[in-house]
């Protein structure tokens, strides 16, 4: 990571976070939760790259959570805005330099499981990319991903399949995508994953589930303003739901100190 970089992103860090999050698609409504805010957008850090996509205003956030201190980056990259998946895992290496407890990674995502409510949230276990950008099958990743942080959360447990994006998947590549095990979809957090594995980091990835997947319901096609009015929809659960999980982290972290 450039230290360019970082020495203007030093300007807003107090003390080391214990925690750094990245919020997906219409997410950004947790950052009402940060106390003692200090915000530096990306376009102000010179050698940064900048967010394109709606819903990713784009801009680091330190402050704290109940007195924990916390980074998190509010407004993400995409492999299909042409980036490459190094760029799109530059979050990661920044979060790494501070060297927190944990890191969370959050999207908004389609679910492809009917007995799962859209507005409720999955723990990723497993990634299937489908991409087929390095590979003409799917790749299955396992992830040791903490899951103990998130035990006493009611939340769904799954696989999160990835695309590329940027136009939704069709009814066909939905079924072929549930026949290998996918229980929710979407074009984000995989890069940063592998960028996690890379820096032998264990990430904490949630996964809020906006909308079904293409056929599944009887509806005309999948908007993303609808993907980001469902993430505001559930703001409040989201927000505490995230902020539980950092109470786990920063409780784990004074037991093992």
């Amino acid at each position: 990571m450039n230290n360019k970089i970082i020495k203007q992103i030093d300007n807003i860090i107090n003390e080391k976070p214990v925690a750094c999050i990245v919020l997906g698609s219409g997410l950004d409504g947790f950052v009402d939760s940060i106390t003692n805010k200090k915000i530096i957008a990306y376009s102000q850090i010179e050698g940064f790259i900048k967010t394109s996509v709606p819903g990713h205003i784009g801009q680091f956030i330190y402050g704290y959570i109940q007195g924990i201190p916390i980074l998190c980056a509010q407004g993400r990259f995409h492999y299909y805005e042409g980036h490459s998946f190094k760029t799109v895992g530059s979050i990661i290496e920044i979060f790494n330099h501070y060297k927190p407890y944990n890191i969370i990674i959050t999207n908004s995502s389609g679910c492809l499981r009917l007995d799962w409510e859209i507005g409720s949230f999955m723990l990723v276990k497993k990634f299937i990319d489908f991409s087929f950008i390095n590979s003409n099958t799917p790749v299955i990743y396992d992830i040791d991903n903490n899951r103990n942080l998130a035990l006493d959360l009611n939340i769904n447990y799954g696989t999160y399949t990835y695309t590329t994006g940027p136009t939704y998947e069709t009814k066909a590549e939905i079924k072929e995508i549930i026949s290998i095990g996918g229980d929710a979809v979407g074009m984000s957090t995989f890069p940063e994953y592998l960028m996690c594995k890379k820096l032998k980091i264990n990430p904490i990835i949630i996964a809020c589930l906006t909308n079904y997947g293409a056929g599944l319901i009887k509806k005309e096609k999948v908007l993303h303003k609808d993907v980001l009015q469902n993430a505001e929809n559930v703001k409040t659960k989201f927000s505490a739901l995230i902020k539980k999980i950092i109470q786990n982290i920063a409780l784990q972290r004074k037991q093992k100190i």
